[in-house]
C-alpha cells in the first residue's frame, strides 16, 4: 500500500495542495456514516468482486439495502452470503444480470424495486480492459469494450432514472478511470469509453438541473451524479486484461505495464468504496457532475472549491 503524499494543483486549485491518499481518511471515516442510511436502497453493478464488492460493502456498512448484480451468478451468490453474514442486519438481494443485455437490465431494476423498494443510489461499476493496440485488436472485442463501459451504465441509467425524476432524489455514481483524462497507450477502447460515460455524468446533470423544473416543476433538482476515479487498484482486469493474443504478439505491453506498476503507487478498496458512500449522502454537492479522483483528499477538494 503506498503512503499518502501530496500533488501541487495548477489551474483554479493552483494555490492548494491536494494530498494524495491511499485508503480511507477521516473525511471519509466509515465510522461517520454507520447505519445512517436505513431504509435507503442501493444498487450496485460489478458487485460480485474486486472494487464493486468493496462499495456494496461500504454501502452495506452505512445501512444501505444493497442490491448484487454481475454477469456471474457464483460470484453474485457468494457475495451476497458473505455480506449478509458481516451485516446480518441488512437486506441483501442478488441477480445475475449481462449489462449488455437491456431486457436483462429491466428485469433488474423490476427486481430491485419489488423487492427493495425505490432505487436511491445507483453505482455504475462494472467494467472491462483489454490491454492491445488498436491496430491488432479485432473491431467486435474493440466494440464489446464500448458495450460494456459505456453503452451499459447509460442505458441503465434510462431505465433508473425516471423513478428518481418522478420523486427529485437520487444519487448516479459512475466508475470511471484516470484513462478518461490521460492519454494512454494500448487502451483505445478502454479511454473512449471512460471519457464517453465522464462526460455523460456532466452533461447529465446539467441537462437534470433544467429539465427537472421544466417536466416537474421542481424548483431545484435533488438528483446528484458524479464519475469517479478510484486508483490503481489490484483487480482481476490485471489479468485478465492480457489476453493470449497480447503475450503472443504484444509482450513488450506486459514488459511495459509490469515495470509501470513497480513504479506507480497503488491504492486500497476502501478508498473508492467509501468516497461513493461520502458522494451518496449529499455532502460533496459542490462536485455535482464532476469527474471525482478518490485519491485525493475529498474534504480539501471541497474546502478549495468556490
Amino acid at each position: 500500500m503506498a503512503p499518502p503524499g501530496n500533488v501541487i494543483c495548477t489551474g483554479p486549485l493552483h494555490k492548494f495542495t491536494l494530498r494524495t491518499t491511499a485508503h480511507d481518511y477521516p473525511e471519509i471515516n466509515p465510522g461517520s456514516f454507520a447505519n445512517k442510511f436505513r431504509g435507503q436502497t442501493a444498487l450496485i453493478t460489478g458487485s460480485g468482486r474486486g472494487i464493486g464488492k468493496s462499495i456494496a460493502a461500504a454501502f452495506a456498512s452505512a445501512g444501505y439495502s444493497v442490491a448484487i448484480t454481475a454477469r456471474s451468478a457464483d460470484q453474485v451468490d457468494a457475495t451476497v452470503k458473505e455480506l449478509q453474514k458481516q451485516y446480518p442486519d441488512n437486506k441483501f438481494i442478488g441477480v445475475a444480470a449481462d449489462g449488455c443485455d437491456r431486457n436483462d437490465l429491466e428485469k433488474l431494476v423490476s427486481t430491485v424495486n419489488q423487492k427493495l423498494g425505490d432505487i436511491d443510489v445507483l453505482v455504475c461499476n462494472a467494467g472491462t480492459n483489454t490491454f492491445m493496440p488498436f491496430t491488432m485488436t479485432d473491431p467486435d472485442d474493440w466494440w464489446y469494450s464500448l458495450e460494456i463501459n459505456l453503452k451499459s451504465p447509460t442505458e441503465l441509467t434510462r431505465i433508473v432514472l425516471p423513478q428518481m425524476r418522478k420523486r427529485n432524489s437520487g444519487k448516479i455514481i459512475y466508475t470511471s478511470s484516470r484513462a478518461a483524462v490521460a492519454d494512454l497507450p494500448w487502451t483505445t477502447a478502454y479511454g473512449a469509453g471512460k471519457t464517453g460515460i465522464t462526460r455523460f455524468a456532466a452533461c447529465l446533470q446539467v441537462e437534470l438541473d433544467q429539465t427537472q423544473k421544466i417536466d416537474f416543476g421542481f424548483e431545484e433538482n435533488g438528483i446528484s451524479l458524479f464519475s469517479i476515479h478510484p486508483g490503481e487498484i489490484e483487480t482481476d482486469l490485471h489479468t485478465t486484461g492480457f489476453p493470449e493474443k497480447t503475450h503472443k504478439d504484444a509482450p513488450y505491453i506486459i514488459e511495459h505495464m509490469r515495470a509501470l506498476d513497480a513504479k506507480r503507487p497503488h491504492f486500497d478498496a476502501s478508498l473508492p468504496a467509501y468516497t461513493c458512500v461520502y458522494l451518496a449522502s449529499g455532502k460533496a454537492q459542490k462536485l455535482r457532475g464532476q469527474y471525482v479522483d478518490c485519491t485525493r483528499d475529498i474534504g480539501e477538494v471541497l474546502a478549495a472549491r468556490p
